[in-house]
């Protein structure tokens, strides 16, 4: 069994190599620590392939919809004017007939990339069927413990080109706990909501710990729903608990959102989840946010929107703002991009 020390020692190996262009024709990846066996399989996806070729070479299949002789010649083919075809097979665990496949795992094509990923299970490492794969690409994802996990968080920031103290570190995990998907999405958070390189404890308070549930965040989550007793009980409590400042930097993070709404309307068709994160140039995590608040805003609604946003900038500035105090101006904006 893999140590969990060298479930993050290969998985940064093995991000360096997929960075570099070095592939192998067969990746098994399995595991229960969910969040780098997909972070490995995204980068893949985006590795292999240009986007154009995607299209003709890429195939995304799932192990219960999966017939091997169907798989077998998919796996034999070759790719259509690209150097390489990706076969990706998600929920590899849900197939039972792996053992069919032995004769193509013994004997790849280089131009096919082939990738198994199991999530929260993993194969009987002493059949035949997966001996192959020791010649090329596997890959062990086990569970981190909580120390384990404030070693990772430090390298995870510092690939974003940041750095973050040992204090902020242990509240993460104290308010979090050890579930690496939920701290690399609050964390994402953060990157756009704090601008300085260094993220210190303070940061972290304000945006993920016991104010989580009352942050710029969760407000545009409450009004992307068009929630209007959860939108105004976070506008309330953001408007009790902002410093100076705090709001100002909130209506870029809404208008943002707004703006992402306005881009799925524009489309003249929404293509699937992954291609829209793209297009979005967000996280696919959040991707289900945006259909149903571009479901909930139309073009009159979108229009009040950055009006009111407008308004509310020009306002924290000084504009018209009377005696008002910021929070206050937040929950006046709200309650317009809310009205029907």
């Amino acid at each position: 069994m893999a140590k969990t020390a060298e479930t993050i020692s290969k998985y940064l190996s093995l991000s360096e190599q997929i960075g570099s262009g070095k592939f192998t024709p067969l990746y098994l990846l399995y595991g229960e620590e969910t969040y780098f066996i997909d972070s490995l399989v995204q980068q893949l996806e985006n590795a292999i392939l240009p986007e154009a070729e995607r299209s003709f070479n890429q195939s995304v299949l799932y192990g219960r919809d999966i017939k091997i002789n169907d798989l077998m010649g998919m796996a034999r083919r070759y790719p259509m004017m690209s150097k390489y075809q990706v076969i990706l097979v998600k929920e590899a665990q849900d197939c039972k007939d792996w053992e069919k496949m032995l004769p193509y795992f013994e004997s790849p094509l280089d131009s096919t990339i082939l990738i198994l990923a199991y999530k929260n299970a993993k194969p009987d490492k002493r059949q035949a069927t997966w001996k192959p794969f020791q010649k090329h690409t596997q890959y062990e994802a086990e569970k981190m413990r909580d120390y384990q996990i404030k070693d990772w968080i430090p390298e995870f920031v510092r690939r974003k080109g940041r750095s973050i103290d040992r204090a902020a570190v242990d509240m993460i995990v104290d308010f979090l706990g050890a579930d690496l998907t939920v701290i690399h999405n609050e964390l994402e958070k953060i990157f756009i909501t704090v601008k300085e390189d260094f993220i210190r404890s303070a940061h972290i308070e304000a945006n993920v710990g016991l104010n989580r549930e009352y942050n710029v965040f969760e407000l545009q989550s409450a009004l992307g729903q068009r929630n209007f007793n959860r939108s105004v009980q976070i506008a309330h409590q953001i408007a009790a608990r902002a410093e100076k400042g705090d709001i100002m930097r909130m209506v870029p993070v809404l208008f943002s959102f707004f703006s992402k709404i306005l881009q799925v309307h524009a489309m003249k068709s929404v293509p699937d989840e992954r291609e829209l994160a793209r297009q979005l140039g967000v996280n696919p995590f959040f991707v289900k946010d945006y259909l149903l608040a571009a479901r909930n805003y139309k073009g009159n609604d979108l229009e009040r929107v950055f009006s009111s946003l407008k308004y509310l900038d020009l306002r924290l500035k000084g504009v018209h703002r009377g005696s008002a105090e910021d929070g206050d101006l937040l929950i006046e904006t709200v309650l317009t991009i809310l009205k029907n």
